[in-house]
């Protein structure tokens, strides 16, 4: 072979060297251009989903404070006003036009006080606090059944352990919303609640008999119903399933640990509040 071959040789190898060198540096430069924005991703990712918990657990301790001032404060005020009227109408001798307006002003202040008794219970039942969930859960239904005439049959409800007050909260709240998608979107005559504990895992099921909803809604991003409900599972360490098929009903299903006996994946446990589908 000739020297000039030999040198034809040597400089395509070098140029060959050079350019798979040069192409693997660029390959090597993306994997780790890669590698940072997922980890970036991830990170941006953790830190919305910690200051959704934060969100959520200041806006329950939110509501349970207007709550609390709503039922004592205002409904207390309002019981004052109904007796000291009571007492005006023993002690005063009335006209017939001056009494028929005095039964009217009572009749207001009764009305007004159902009607914060009723805001104040949606805001945070104060029965969530004082006997338990499952207490909660069936003074929900009754009211929900009083509210939309949909049927409501507790199916099963095991008695469950003492559980966190967030963990309490977070399963009211998404039995909550998914009652109130069954009277906004299902068109229900009925509706099943269960709840059970067994080997350590909470589920959770809320069924209808409803028109069923489409699987693509299921995902749609703007089904805030759901992913609340999601999140709020997320929270707690579980996951949330939703099986449906059209004009057979919907079942929302809940998963969740429950973890030394009493509290649900503690680590990822914050308070929440509720949005609809």
């Amino acid at each position: 072979m000739s020297s000039d071959s030999n040198i034809i040789l040597t400089a395509i190898f070098s140029v060959t060297t050079v350019v798979l060198g040069l192409f693997l540096f660029f390959v090597i430069m993306m994997v780790r251009s890669h590698r940072k924005i997922e980890a970036a991703q991830r990170e941006r990712i953790r830190q919305m989903q910690i200051f959704s918990e934060k969100l959520q657990s200041a806006r329950e301790e939110e509501q349970k404070q207007i709550a609390r001032e709503l039922h004592d404060e205002l409904g207390g005020a309002l019981t004052g006003i109904k007796y000291d009227l009571l007492w005006l109408g023993k002690h005063t001798a009335m006209k017939s036009v001056v009494k028929e307006r005095f039964q009217t002003i009572r009749a207001m202040v009764d009305t007004t006080t159902k009607t914060v008794q009723r805001i104040s219970s949606g805001l945070r039942p104060k029965i969530l606090d004082t006997v338990g969930l499952e207490a909660a859960v069936e003074w929900h239904t009754r009211e929900f059944t009083k509210r939309t005439s949909i049927e409501v049959k507790l199916k099963e409800i095991n008695k469950l352990p003492s559980l966190d007050d967030a963990v309490a909260t977070g399963v009211y709240r998404i039995i909550q919303e998914a009652l109130t998608n069954v009277a906004r979107h299902s068109g229900a005559t009925r509706a099943e609640v269960a709840m059970q504990l067994n080997d350590g895992e909470l589920r959770v099921e809320i069924a209808d008999n409803g028109k069923g909803i489409d699987q693509a809604m299921i995902a749609h991003p703007e089904s805030l119903g759901i992913l609340s409900m999601q999140e709020r599972a997320r929270m707690l360490g579980g996951k949330i399933a939703i099986t449906s098929n059209p004009g057979k009903g919907t079942c929302v299903i809940l998963s969740a640990p429950i973890h030394g006996g009493n509290q649900l994946n503690e680590a990822n446990v914050a308070k929440a509040g509720g949005d609809s589908l």
